[in-house]
Protein backbone atom coordinates (compact mmCIF):
# COMPACT_ATOMS: atom_id res chain seq x y z
CA UNK A 1 0.00 0.00 0.00
CA UNK A 2 1.19 3.49 -0.79
CA UNK A 3 2.66 5.34 2.22
CA UNK A 4 0.14 8.16 1.77
CA UNK A 5 -2.74 5.71 2.13
CA UNK A 6 -1.16 4.07 5.17
CA UNK A 7 -0.84 7.46 6.85
CA UNK A 8 -4.41 8.37 5.94
CA UNK A 9 -5.71 5.10 7.34
CA UNK A 10 -3.74 5.60 10.53
CA UNK A 11 -5.00 9.18 10.93
CA UNK A 12 -8.60 8.13 10.33
CA UNK A 13 -8.34 5.28 12.81
CA UNK A 14 -6.93 7.63 15.43
CA UNK A 15 -9.49 10.40 14.91
CA UNK A 16 -12.60 9.60 12.92
CA UNK A 17 -13.12 5.94 13.72
CA UNK A 18 -11.64 5.76 17.18
CA UNK A 19 -15.01 5.94 18.92
CA UNK A 20 -17.13 4.15 16.35
CA UNK A 21 -18.37 0.74 17.40
CA UNK A 22 -19.33 -1.58 14.58
CA UNK A 23 -20.81 -4.63 16.22
CA UNK A 24 -21.95 -7.79 14.49
CA UNK A 25 -25.53 -6.56 14.97
CA UNK A 26 -24.70 -3.39 13.01
CA UNK A 27 -23.04 -5.48 10.33
CA UNK A 28 -26.10 -7.73 10.01
CA UNK A 29 -28.38 -4.70 9.70
CA UNK A 30 -26.22 -3.20 6.94
CA UNK A 31 -26.21 -6.46 4.98
CA UNK A 32 -29.97 -6.83 5.48
CA UNK A 33 -30.63 -3.30 4.20
CA UNK A 34 -28.37 -3.82 1.19
CA UNK A 35 -30.06 -7.09 0.32
CA UNK A 36 -33.54 -5.64 0.81
CA UNK A 37 -32.68 -2.73 -1.47
CA UNK A 38 -31.62 -5.18 -4.17
CA UNK A 39 -34.82 -7.20 -3.77
CA UNK A 40 -36.88 -4.00 -4.05
CA UNK A 41 -35.06 -3.13 -7.27
CA UNK A 42 -35.68 -6.63 -8.64
CA UNK A 43 -39.37 -6.45 -7.79
CA UNK A 44 -39.89 -2.99 -9.24
CA UNK A 45 -38.04 -3.89 -12.43
CA UNK A 46 -40.48 -6.78 -12.93
CA UNK A 47 -43.53 -4.55 -12.46
CA UNK A 48 -43.31 -2.65 -15.74
CA UNK A 49 -46.29 -4.85 -16.66
CA UNK A 50 -49.01 -5.95 -14.24
CA UNK A 51 -48.10 -8.98 -12.18
CA UNK A 52 -49.52 -10.85 -9.21
CA UNK A 53 -47.53 -11.61 -6.09
CA UNK A 54 -47.30 -15.26 -7.09
CA UNK A 55 -45.95 -14.32 -10.52
CA UNK A 56 -43.37 -12.09 -8.86
CA UNK A 57 -42.28 -14.90 -6.54
CA UNK A 58 -41.89 -17.28 -9.48
CA UNK A 59 -39.90 -14.76 -11.50
CA UNK A 60 -37.65 -13.91 -8.55
CA UNK A 61 -37.02 -17.63 -7.98
CA UNK A 62 -36.21 -18.02 -11.69
CA UNK A 63 -33.77 -15.09 -11.46
CA UNK A 64 -32.11 -16.77 -8.49
CA UNK A 65 -32.84 -14.03 -5.95
CA UNK A 66 -31.73 -15.92 -2.84
CA UNK A 67 -33.19 -13.51 -0.30
CA UNK A 68 -36.75 -14.69 -0.91
CA UNK A 69 -36.22 -18.45 -0.81
CA UNK A 70 -38.38 -19.89 1.97
CA UNK A 71 -39.46 -16.34 2.82
CA UNK A 72 -41.81 -15.30 0.03
CA UNK A 73 -43.84 -13.24 2.50
CA UNK A 74 -41.17 -10.56 2.29
CA UNK A 75 -42.38 -9.87 -1.25
CA UNK A 76 -45.78 -8.77 0.04
CA UNK A 77 -44.18 -6.62 2.73
CA UNK A 78 -42.09 -4.87 0.09
CA UNK A 79 -45.12 -4.50 -2.20
CA UNK A 80 -47.10 -2.87 0.62
CA UNK A 81 -44.22 -0.50 1.48
CA UNK A 82 -43.71 0.45 -2.16
CA UNK A 83 -47.41 1.06 -2.61
CA UNK A 84 -47.39 3.39 0.41
CA UNK A 85 -44.46 5.26 -1.15
CA UNK A 86 -46.38 5.62 -4.41
CA UNK A 87 -43.91 3.53 -6.42
CA UNK A 88 -46.53 0.94 -7.37
CA UNK A 89 -50.29 0.65 -7.57
CA UNK A 90 -52.44 -2.40 -6.98
CA UNK A 91 -55.76 -3.40 -8.47
CA UNK A 92 -58.09 -6.37 -8.13
CA UNK A 93 -58.89 -8.04 -11.44
CA UNK A 94 -62.20 -9.68 -12.40
CA UNK A 95 -61.05 -13.05 -11.01
CA UNK A 96 -60.37 -11.51 -7.59
CA UNK A 97 -56.58 -11.58 -7.95
CA UNK A 98 -54.56 -8.58 -6.82
CA UNK A 99 -52.15 -7.24 -9.46
CA UNK A 100 -49.33 -4.75 -9.02
CA UNK A 101 -47.78 -2.32 -11.48
CA UNK A 102 -45.05 0.31 -11.44
CA UNK A 103 -46.07 4.00 -11.33
CA UNK A 104 -44.24 6.90 -12.95
CA UNK A 105 -42.79 7.71 -9.54
CA UNK A 106 -41.59 4.12 -9.18
CA UNK A 107 -40.02 4.16 -12.61
CA UNK A 108 -38.22 7.40 -11.78
CA UNK A 109 -36.91 5.89 -8.51
CA UNK A 110 -35.81 2.72 -10.28
CA UNK A 111 -33.94 4.71 -12.92
CA UNK A 112 -32.20 6.76 -10.23
CA UNK A 113 -31.06 3.54 -8.52
CA UNK A 114 -29.69 2.23 -11.80
CA UNK A 115 -27.81 5.51 -12.39
CA UNK A 116 -26.30 5.27 -8.90
CA UNK A 117 -25.15 1.72 -9.61
CA UNK A 118 -23.56 2.80 -12.90
CA UNK A 119 -21.85 5.74 -11.19
CA UNK A 120 -20.54 3.50 -8.41
CA UNK A 121 -19.27 0.98 -10.96
CA UNK A 122 -17.54 3.75 -12.93
CA UNK A 123 -15.84 5.02 -9.76
CA UNK A 124 -14.63 1.53 -8.92
CA UNK A 125 -13.24 1.18 -12.43
CA UNK A 126 -11.43 4.53 -12.15
CA UNK A 127 -9.96 3.53 -8.80
CA UNK A 128 -8.79 0.24 -10.26
CA UNK A 129 -7.17 2.05 -13.19
CA UNK A 130 -5.40 4.45 -10.81
CA UNK A 131 -4.08 1.52 -8.78
CA UNK A 132 -2.92 -0.28 -11.91
CA UNK A 133 -1.20 2.87 -13.19
CA UNK A 134 0.61 3.28 -9.86
CA UNK A 135 2.14 -0.17 -10.26
CA UNK A 136 3.47 0.39 -13.80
Amino acid sequence: MDDRLKNLKKAMNESVFSKVEFTSTHQKRVYQQLNESQVVQHILSLLVDKKTGIELAQLLHAKGVQDIFNNEGVIYTILHEQENKGHIISQWDDAGVKCYQLTKSGLKWLRSQNREKKTLFARKQQLLEVRLNDHF
